[in-house]
Parts: structure tokens; sequence; C-alpha cells
């Protein structure tokens, strides 16, 4: 799977490099969302047992690449058990205070020309899944979306992600820091208009 992200990186950069070197594909770039009207399509509502934190966002343009983002994080304070070697020498597990994070982020990339259109229809594309003992990688579709979702779960570590793609245009991550749960991204998503996103021009 190491080689696969590594020739995926490697075809998006080809494809961003003839994109820039060629104006006609510049000029055919689509006018980008500005961050503030893709907040709108951030979820509201906390999942259980968490905190919404202000929504963040920017929109820039730079030598004809323009690129926008908005984002909202979620918070909840959580204790969990972890194995620690004491002064003894010995293993025990012990209550420790955590953090959860889950962040969801709307990009849009029309800026970006035709190249960053063809990398996201590439992924959009992808059939695959590839299992391992702390976790696993595959495609997925998610309300007619296509899209990749990780699970990694360790000793003291557990992360899951959802990214899908909207419309060839839009990028929509969900992140969950401290836990591999993807119906909690699922039930954020579930509360975003992704369809009047794909639609937003």
């Amino acid at each position: 799977m190491k080689y696969f992200l590594l020739a995926i990186t490697f075809v998006f950069c080809s494809l961003q490099i003839t994109a820039q070197s060629n104006p006609q594909t510049q000029t055919a770039s689509l006018k980008i969302i500005n961050f503030k009207k893709l907040q709108e399509f951030l979820p509201v509502k906390a999942p259980e047992g968490f905190t919404r934190q202000k929504p963040k966002g920017q929109t820039m343009s730079s030598s004809g690449i323009s690129t926008s983002n908005a984002s909202v994080e979620f918070t909840a304070q959580k204790k969990i058990k972890e194995l620690q070697t004491m002064d003894d020498g010995k293993k025990d597990s012990v209550d420790v205070d955590v953090t959860w994070t889950t962040t969801i982020e709307i990009a849009d990339y029309a800026g970006m020309g035709e190249g960053m259109s063809a990398s996201l229809q590439m992924i959009a594309g992808m059939e695959f899944e590839n299992e391992t003992e702390s976790g696993h990688e595959k495609s997925v579709t998610f309300k007619n979306y296509k899209g990749i979702e990780k699970i990694s779960s360790g000793e003291n570590s557990c992360s899951c992600s959802i990214q899908l793609v909207i419309g060839n245009r839009f990028l929509v991550n969900a992140n969950g820091n401290g836990f591999a749960d993807v119906l909690m991204l699922q039930s954020l998503l579930s509360t975003m208009d992704l369809k009047k996103l794909e639609e937003t021009k």
C-alpha cells in the first residue's frame, strides 16, 4: 500500500505540472467557492459528548492557482486505559486523560485546473482494499460518492478517516483522532448536504 500511495502522489504531481504549464487549462478552471460559503455546509451539531469549536477557513490565490477550504473541529475529554511501565519495572493498566478530536474539512480545488480534476477522478475511480493487524484502508461509497476509508488501531493510539470526492472539485475529509469508529464520522457526514455542495458553483 505504501508504494501504491507513492504512485498516486507521483501521478498527481505530474498532472499538476502539466496543468500549470498549460495556460488554456488554467483559463478553463472554475471560480472557487469562498471559504465562508463552504462553512455553511459544515456539520452544526456536535456528536454526543463532544464540543463544537469555532469553524476555520481560508481562500487564497497565487500564480494563477486558487484554493479554498473550511473546517470545523469537535473535541471531547476522555479517560482511557493505557499500559504503562511502573517504577518497579512491571507493566500496569492506568487511567489516562486524553482528548478525542473529530475534524470535518471541505476543500475546493476547482482553481487548480484540469490536473487536480483528473487526480480527483482517479481517487473516485479506485477500487482496492488493504487490511493489516493494525487496521485497514479501502475504497468506499457513501451516499453515492466515492472515496477512501482508513482505520488504524495501535496499542495506545487509534485514528480513522473518510475522504470523499464530490463533483470532481471538492474533497470532504472526516478525520477522527483517539478513536477508530468510522460510524461516528459517517453520522457527521450524514448531516451535510453533499448534493447541494456538489451543485454549488
